[in-house]
């Protein structure tokens, strides 16, 4: 792993991709895009652009449920001549008019319709590209050789998918196709099956293509890009499908109840049920994690750091002994009543829980052993923990030791005598600090909450709450604002600066004062993974209302000395 100088201190933003616009994009951020915003933080003396996982997803659009470990999705890729092996403008006229663009450019991602189109577009490129006598012929095989230990599996899945109406649910596909050494034996003599699979291994090299470039453009203007690893992978992956011997698929991985998400009744009462499935920790052992390492040199061959999401999971994680397709049987049910519909099993940490004290032992020793693997395979990648939740006592002097900054959230952090905020000099420098990742509320919904509770029916904790925060942040605790104001937007941002953790990232909604949401934990609908900015970084620059908390973080910045640049992640 890249030492992280904890003196040497950054800044940056969470932006989605998918968030991200410019000008004739086809509905979804894409690599140009995330290229301008680089172009973005360099005109501001921003250094670590974070973004959420880039691989390709499926039909829940979820970035943490991908169809793949190290596939990238094909949404990103920006269909711009030159940068794709085939394209040229006459396709492009063909199947993109100026009404398609209008009717993708308003709203949230359309995900059917852009998914269409792009594969619709990149068909059409591949097929002119296998027609060609291009010298990138060479660059594709090539490719095709470097990435064969994962590429055929996926190509394969991915054929399927589409055979099978874009159904991802592999268990439930015909007999001859729900195993993958079935499905291989029986693809060996369909020609149809054989030419979409070399499509989406196609599709695939044009996407690494693209996310090279976005890597040597970052590189040119000294910008650190942070990816992420989700700690689980789809059910329903390629992954899943062509190895389940690495996966326990009688368990299905999420997190325990807690205050923070609690956004409808099965959340509330039950926890988080992801869908993972839970890993089969002595079969990797017998690859030597060869399904981690290649996916962790994968991302270090894009991103300067990456963080781990869920961290807590590679020490023990909270798995329910149903799928999320059944949550709804399980809502108001008591334990007993729940055990009748599972044959008496209920949700439960694995490999066990942290009681008693040599079970904990036991955990510890797990995850130390599992991160150091992980950091054996980027050793030239900086690496962040996500570490938030219920977070046991070993976790964090673990990550410590290993020299892995973990996360801490200001308005989370909490002296336990009178639930005062802990000052912002408290906070660690070995850390990320932040004032909430892609599943919490922007600030300003967050002090709006406040303002709600302040003045409605348990109005006299909701003073001492909004008192407590302007202690926090140095403001007026007699007088503090009913609403978010200004004023207050500015100091968030210098006090988030102010702290002494090794990097400060802002989500792109809070630098912009928006109560724009990318997720919310518990809710299935359109709504998550597919809201966009409603124009492109440039035009927010121009735009005087939002050129002003621009100029705070600017400032902020400066005051607080957080320049370092990727040399702190080789």
């Amino acid at each position: 792993m890249a030492q992280i100088d904890t003196n040497n201190r950054a800044a940056g933003l969470l932006v989605p991709v998918f968030a991200l616009r410019r000008h004739g994009d086809l509905g979804i951020g894409d690599t140009l895009c995330v290229e301008d915003a680089i172009d973005f933080f360099v005109r501001h003396k921003l250094t670590v652009l974070q973004i959420l996982p880039v691989n390709e997803t499926g039909g829940d659009n979820s970035p943490y449920g991908a169809l793949s470990s190290i596939a990238l999705d094909p949404l990103y890729i920006s269909l711009v001549p030159g940068l794709v092996p085939g394209l040229d403008s006459e396709i492009l006229e063909q199947h993109v008019s100026a009404s398609v663009i209008e009717e993708l450019a308003h709203g949230p991602v359309k995900y059917a319709l852009v998914r269409k189109l792009k594969l619709q577009l990149l068909q059409e490129a591949f097929s002119a590209f296998e027609r060609g006598t291009n010298e990138s012929k060479k660059a594709f095989d090539q490719f095709l050789a470097q990435q064969k230990d994962w590429l055929d599996d996926y190509a394969l899945f991915r054929s399927l998918v589409d055979k099978f109406e874009g159904n991802t649910c592999w268990p439930s596909w015909p007999e001859e196709q729900s195993s993958f050494v079935k499905a291989r034996a029986w693809a060996e003599n369909t020609a149809e099956v054989k030419a979409a699979a070399r499509f989406y291994s196609y599709v695939q090299w044009v996407a690494f293509s693209q996310w090279a470039k976005v890597r040597a453009h970052a590189d040119k203007h000294g910008i650190a890009l942070m990816g992420d690893i989700p700690f689980g992978i789809s059910r329903y992956s390629a992954d899943v499908w062509s190895n389940p011997q690495l996966f326990d698929l009688k368990w299905s991985g999420g997190a325990p109840p807690e205050k923070f998400f609690q956004s409808d009744a099965f959340t509330a009462e039950w926890g988080q049920n992801w869908g993972i499935p839970i890993y089969n920790w002595p079969s990797h052992e017998k690859t030597k994690y060869a399904f981690w390492q290649n996916r962790v040199k994968q991302v270090a061959a894009i991103f300067h750091y990456f963080r781990i999401d869920h961290v807590l999971g590679f020490f023990r994680v909270y798995s329910f002994p149903w799928i999320p397709e059944r949550n709804h049987e399980f809502v108001g049910l008591t334990k007993e009543e729940a055990k009748k519909l599972t044959g008496g099993l209920l949700p439960k940490f694995i490999a066990q829980s942290d009681e008693p004290e040599k079970n904990a032992k036991l955990n510890l020793a797990q995850g130390e052993a599992l991160l150091r693997m992980i950091l054996a395979a980027a050793p030239d990648c900086g690496v962040v923990a996500e570490d938030l939740g219920m977070v046991p006592d070993y976790v964090r002097p673990c990550l410590k030791k290993l020299a892995i900054p973990g996360f801490t959230i200001p308005i989370f952090e909490r002296v336990e005598k009178d639930r005062s905020f802990k000052t912002i000099e408290t906070q660690p420098k070995l850390a990320l600090v932040t004032y909430g990742t892609h599943d919490h509320q922007p600030i300003a919904s967050f002090y709006e909450g406040l303002c709600q509770w302040w003045h409605g029916e348990d109005g006299h904790e909701g003073w001492l709450e909004v008192q407590r925060l302007m202690k926090f942040l140095g403001l007026d605790q007699i007088s503090p604002p009913e609403h978010f104001t200004p004023e207050l937007h500015k100091r968030m941002i210098e006090v988030l600066m102010d702290s002494p953790s090794w990097l400060a990232i802002l989500m792109i909604s809070d630098l912009f004062g928006s109560t724009q949401r990318f997720n919310e934990p518990g809710i299935a609908g359109d709504s998550n993974w597919s809201q966009r900015l409603d124009r492109s970084l440039a035009d927010y620059e121009k735009d005087p209302e939002y050129a002003l908390p621009i100029a705070w973080l600017e400032q902020a910045i400066a005051k607080s000395n957080r320049f370092a640049s990727r040399s702190v992640a080789k």
